[in-house]
């Protein structure tokens, strides 16, 4: 069984890869087609369709709002996750021998994580007068920079609900400069599109 499980997550995992050009309008046609016979089925089957098209959709909304360069860093393609109604993006930010992962976890739709995020949210404020722990607004939003390990890791709590994250391997990057990286990032923007508003 667990096996199974794995196998399935896998296949779930794969499928924001593949490549889909449905035309939308044709998609919801046939939806209202099928609905008219009461051929539910087929009418389900078409939704799924719809849903996959308006997910490659979100990805590519997702990565124009992420800056292709900040403070000298170059982003890499952005990959995507999706599993279980949770979605992922990751990037990767390379400067010279330098880099950053920069990591956007929340729902698959509007909304981020809900409660999820809430109870994260209240662990770091908890946590936040630690050695090594900091706590500050970014753009307005509650941040939390964690230089207790080898390297500093930056997560924004944004009002959408969705966490966002920079994290790095490179002991040359301080948390200074990590800060300084995530100014660089429009969240006002990226919040409001994941809000579900218009961005």
């Amino acid at each position: 069984m667990k096996r199974l499980v794995s196998l399935l997550t896998s296949c779930v995992l794969a499928l924001p890869a593949v490549a889909f050009s449905e035309d939308l309008n044709e998609v919801f046609k046939k939806v209202t087609e099928y609905s008219q016979q009461r051929n539910y089925p087929k009418a389900m089957e078409e939704l799924q369709w719809a849903q996959k098209e308006l997910e490659k959709l979100h990805q590519q909304r997702l990565q124009e709002l992420l800056p292709a360069n900040i403070d000298g860093f170059k982003g890499e393609d952005a990959q995507f996750q999706s599993a279980l109604g949770f979605t992922n993006i990751e990037r990767q930010y390379v400067k010279g021998d330098q880099s950053i992962r920069l990591s956007i976890s929340g729902s698959s739709g509007a909304g981020g994580m809900g409660g999820l995020a809430d109870i994260a949210k209240m662990g770091m404020m908890m946590g936040g007068t630690q050695p090594g722990k900091e706590q500050f607004r970014l753009d307005g939003r509650t941040a939390s920079l964690d230089s207790s390990g080898g390297s500093p890791e930056l997560t924004v709590f944004l009002d959408s609900g969705s966490i966002l994250q920079l994290q790095t391997s490179d002991e040359s990057i301080d948390g200074a400069s990590l800060k300084k990286f995530a100014q660089g990032l429009k969240l006002g923007d990226l919040d409001t599109y994941l809000k579900g508003s218009k961005g």
